[in-house]
C-alpha cells in the first residue's frame, strides 16, 4: 500500500504497474491533495502581504479549511487501497453470511473513501470562490491550478463512486448515493463556472 510518504516516483512506477492499487482512486485523492496544498501555498503568499492585511480575516481561515482538506484526501488516499484490498479478499472468501457482511462492509468503504474525496474537492472550490478577490495577484495562475484540479477531483471521485453502485444492493441506499453524488457534481460544476471567469478576468487585469 502507498501513503503520502511515498516517493513520487515510487507512487507513478506503482500506479503505472499491472497491480489494482494504488488506482484511480488513490490518484484522485493524490489529485486533490495537491489541489489543497497550491491552494495553501497561495494563501502563505497573501498572508502578510503588503497592501493584503485588510482580508487576513478571510486568508488564515482559507489556510486552514485548505491544509484540513489536504489531510483529508491524504487519508482517503490510503482509505481508498485498504478498502479495496478488504473486499478482494473478502471475495475469496468461501460463501457463508460472514462473507457477505465483510463484502458489504468493504463496499461502504470503498463507496465511502471517494465520497470523501469529492467532499473535499467541493471544500477546495468553496475556497477559491471566497479569496479570489484578495489573494496575491501573482499566484492567480496557481489559484486557478487549484481550483481546476479540486474540479477534476470531484468529478473522478464521483467516477469512482459510480463504478462501485452496482453492487449496492439495496435500492434506497442506491438511490441516497446517487442523490448525493448528484449533488457534488452540481455544486462543483457551479463553483467552476464561478471560479475560472473570475480568476482569468484578474489575471487580464493583472497583466494588462
Amino acid at each position: 500500500m502507498h501513503d503520502p510518504s511515498t516517493p513520487i516516483a515510487t507512487f507513478l512506477d506503482a500506479t503505472a504497474a499491472r497491480s489494482p492499487t494504488p488506482g484511480g482512486g488513490a490518484v484522485t485523492a493524490l489529485t486533490g491533495a495537491l489541489a489543497a496544498a497550491i491552494g495553501e501555498m497561495v494563501m502563505n503568499y497573501s498572508i502578510g502581504k503588503k497592501g493584503l492585511e485588510a482580508f487576513e480575516g478571510e486568508l488564515v481561515p482559507a489556510l486552514a479549511s485548505l491544509h484540513q482538506h489536504r489531510l483529508a484526501l491524504t487519508k482517503a488516499m490510503v482509505d481508498d487501497q485498504a478498502s479495496y484490498a478488504a473486499l478482494t479478499a473478502a471475495r475469496k472468501l468461501p460463501e457463508s453470511p460472514e462473507r457477505a457482511a465483510k463484502i458489504k462492509a468493504a463496499l461502504k468503504a470503498c463507496i465511502r473513501a471517494p465520497q470523501d474525496m469529492a467532499a473535499a474537492a467541493v471544500g477546495i472550490l468553496e475556497v477559491c470562490d471566497r479569496v479570489i478577490n484578495f489573494v496575491n495577484p501573482y499566484l492567480l495562475s496557481d489559484l486557478a491550478v487549484c481550483a481546476d484540479l479540486a474540479m477534476a477531483t470531484a468529478r473522478c471521485a464521483i467516477y469512482n463512486v459510480r463504478v462501485n453502485l452496482a453492487d449496492v444492493k439495496d435500492p434506497a441506499e442506491r438511490h441516497q448515493i446517487e442523490a448525493t453524488i448528484g449533488q457534488v457534481l452540481t455544486r462543483s460544476a457551479a463553483l467552476i463556472r464561478q471560479v475560472a471567469p473570475r480568476v482569468w478576468d484578474r489575471l487580464q487585469q493583472t497583466t494588462g
